[in-house]
């Protein structure tokens, strides 16, 4: 670890029956609260295994996710030889809710989660070498695009993991209109019904639209079913309302990405659809491929499909001569 460390609090590391973090990442993992505008974002900072980073990634969680999720991938990456900073978005994970049922998922306008990311990334610059690598995935590949298209973040490249840039059987117009008028007459904060998970705890495997990894699906429960504080329900009519404001304005303005990007299909994913992922990789001159076969979370996929996905990042990082 870096012996030149912000002076910020440190925050908790959760361990679902004292699981241990990965050999290589121990060391070299940090996790910190910081503080914008009064909201307390929990962040992680791990640095690369090597003297000599070869950059910096800033990664950004899908809906419902936290830091501990990554811990797998932050090691990938670190061994790869880059620092990381992960932050929990607001509203989930160990960052501040923002209801009194924590439950709920909610935010007001992707940009608070833009913005949030990006001052992190501005708190720890001084531990982030560049060039600098924005990772996003699923939400969080909204999240970082919003980000860099709204001139908050100023990567020198991007990579979306089965960014949500289009979601099955929610785009219809009769459905975007139904939900804005819902959250428009005051349903905001309410929970979309005839959701499954709807307490915060996982459905079972069997059926998950996640991953085909029974292990990595059980590691990644562990954490729900052990850690109360992480749990996240269903979303509120507001986060529906505010993430389809995101792709609409992510897509729209996908030709102001500016700096060049890999955008990763899933291509069995039953939740973003893969064309919508290359359409924007189209619109926005960036490089486009497809995992066969995988689920949405490609970060948690058999290693079939997982190191068929870091195969591609990897290839997109020697193209970029990172």
């Amino acid at each position: 670890m870096s012996s030149v460390l912000p002076n910020f609090e440190e925050a908790e590391i959760v361990r679902p029956g004292g699981r241990p973090v990965p050999a290589v990442l121990e060391p070299r993992l940090k996790t910190y609260y910081i503080n914008r505008n009064g909201l307390r974002l929990r962040v992680m900072f791990a640095s690369a295994a090597t003297d000599n980073p070869r950059g910096s990634i800033i990664f950004s969680p899908g809906r419902t996710e936290f830091i501990e999720k990554y811990f797998e991938t932050t090691a990938d990456l670190i061994s790869r030889g880059f620092n990381v900073l992960m932050v929990d978005p607001r509203g989930q994970g160990l960052s501040d809710r923002l209801m009194e049922d924590r439950l709920k998922s909610y935010v007001g306008n992707f940009q608070d989660y833009a913005d949030d990311l990006a001052f992190a990334a501005e708190e720890f610059a001084p531990l982030l070498p560049r060039p600098h690598l924005a990772i996003g995935h699923s939400m969080g590949g909204t999240i970082v695009l919003q980000a860099i298209i709204s001139g908050a973040l100023n990567p020198d490249a991007v990579i979306g993991s089965a960014p949500m840039l289009g979601l099955f059987d929610l785009e219809t117009p009769l459905l975007r209109a139904v939900i804005v008028t819902l959250s428009r007459l005051g349903l905001d904060k309410r929970n979309l019904p005839f959701q499954r998970q709807r307490s915060g705890l996982p459905i079972p495997f069997l059926g998950n639209k996640l991953t085909s990894d029974k292990d990595r699906y059980k590691i990644w429960s562990s954490y729900f079913q052990t850690t109360p504080r992480l749990r996240v329900g269903q979303p509120t009519y507001g986060w529906i309302r505010a993430s389809l404001a995101a792709m609409s304005y992510v897509n729209r303005n996908a030709d102001k990405l500016g700096i060049p990007g890999l955008m990763i299909a899933a291509g069995a994913d039953p939740i973003v659809d893969p064309a919508s992922v290359e359409n924007f990789a189209r619109k926005a001159g960036c490089d486009f491929e497809v995992v066969p076969g995988a689920l949405h979370e490609l970060f948690l996929e058999r290693d079939i499909y997982r190191n068929a996905f870091f195969d591609h990042i990897d290839a997109f990082l020697e193209r970029q001569k990172f």
